[in-house]
């Protein structure tokens, strides 16, 4: 799941799909608006929220995320011109991740890309992208269409995320496919999910028939509403990048030296520019080697703030773009983009004091390091 950034401003948020039990749920009622769509922040605490993904099943409405459908003769050909993500080499029911690129090679966005049919794939992003989609289409016998406001999206997070979603009538019975089944006579897509180091299964289905599905999960399974708050630790724990908090996608950075590269986001992995041509490609093969990068700390603190600086033993390196305190490590979680190479770091906390940090582990840094020792050859893209 790809979730941007909070919105600053803006119109009252619309209610998604599933906003009705949500918001039944929802005895915090911490509300906040994403791509336009209300999302909760949290529904009853966040360590709840949190123990349930790791330990049972976790729900989370998915709404928010914007989706379009490629449809046509040509449409595997588009998603591969359009995004890194190995579309056209996708068997139906597969899914892969990858990246939206500008002409120089700089990332516009994470996306995720599923072969619904040999001539049907869904396309998921974090923000619109209605007019890069579309130029992308130009010459090809294919169809794009956003289809965000049309579709009802709900998430199972958790090792008894399977269990749950077959107690409620899904088919998920390959653990490795996409299926497009019937759930009592509505049409409804069920595919493998991958969030930082935790599995779950992807639910796609009408608009119309969001709370009937929600409320037949609830009586089978009863998994715990999962808000952006503990997801925001889950993917900071699996060292995944949320664009408009831990960096600014390329087309709508103001300046150039605020634009980054795969290999800046820990993320170059998603665009080897050994596979076949992709937008951006040729850029990607002339960057240099980053000189800051995007790196996961954990810190021995009980609270920092975004914005913190980070010290090394020269002074400052870089900053927090993103913390929260997590569970697991019963410490501080955060992205800090810092200077490459560096390993002992202190972080400055609210009171002036310093704490220290260390580079943690994350699932997406272990798929980043496979494919440093692969020299480029391995993507670990697919679910």
């Amino acid at each position: 799941m790809i979730f941007a950034a909070d919105d600053a401003a803006g119109h009252g948020p619309r209610p998604t799909a599933l906003f009705g039990a949500a918001a039944g749920a929802a005895a915090a009622n911490s509300w906040t608006s994403v791509n336009g769509w209300s999302a909760a922040r949290v529904y009853t605490n966040v360590a709840e929220e949190y123990e349930a993904a790791h330990t049972g099943v976790a729900i989370v409405d998915a709404g928010p995320i914007v989706r379009y459908t490629a449809r046509g003769r040509q449409a595997a050909e588009l998603l591969a011109r359009a995004a890194t993500a190995p579309a056209a080499a996708l068997e139906p029911g597969e899914s892969a991740r990858g990246l939206l690129l500008d002409q120089a090679g700089n990332v516009v966005d994470l996306v995720e890309t599923a072969r619904i049919a040999s001539d049907l794939f869904l396309l998921s992003c974090s923000k619109s992208h209605a007019r890069r989609l579309q130029l992308a289409a130009r010459g090809l016998d294919a169809v794009i269409e956003d289809i965000t406001g049309h579709v009802a999206a709900l998430a199972l997070l958790g090792p008894k995320a399977r269990d749950a979603a077959a107690a409620a009538g899904l088919d998920v019975t390959n653990e490795a496919l996409a299926v497009q089944t019937r759930v009592r006579g509505v049409e409804t897509s069920a595919r493998p999910l991958s969030f930082g180091a935790l599995q779950g299964v992807e639910v796609i289905l009408p608009f119309e028939e969001a709370l009937t599905l929600w409320e037949r999960l609830r009586r089978a399974a009863r998994p715990k509403p999962l808000g952006l708050d503990a997801l925001d630790v889950i993917r900071i724990e699996g060292g995944v990048p949320r664009i408009g908090v831990d960096f600014i996608g390329a087309d709508d950075a103001r300046r150039e030296e605020d634009k980054r590269t795969p290999a800046a986001l820990g993320l170059a992995h998603l665009a080897p520019p050994t596979r076949a041509w992709f937008n951006g490609r040729r850029g990607l093969r002339s960057q240099l080697a980053p000189s800051r990068r995007l790196t996961v700390l954990a810190i021995d603190a009980a609270r920092v703030a975004p914005g913190a600086a980070v010290f090394g033993l020269k002074g400052e390196i870089g900053r927090l773009t993103s913390a929260a305190f997590s569970p697991h490590l019963k410490r501080m979680a955060a992205f800090a983009e810092i200077a490459t190479g560096t390993e002992k770091v202190e972080v400055a906390l609210l009171d002036g004091g310093r704490a220290a940090a260390e580079p943690l582990e994350t699932a997406e840094g272990r798929r980043a390091e496979a494919f440093r020792a692969s020299d480029g050859r391995a993507t670990e893209s697919r679910f």
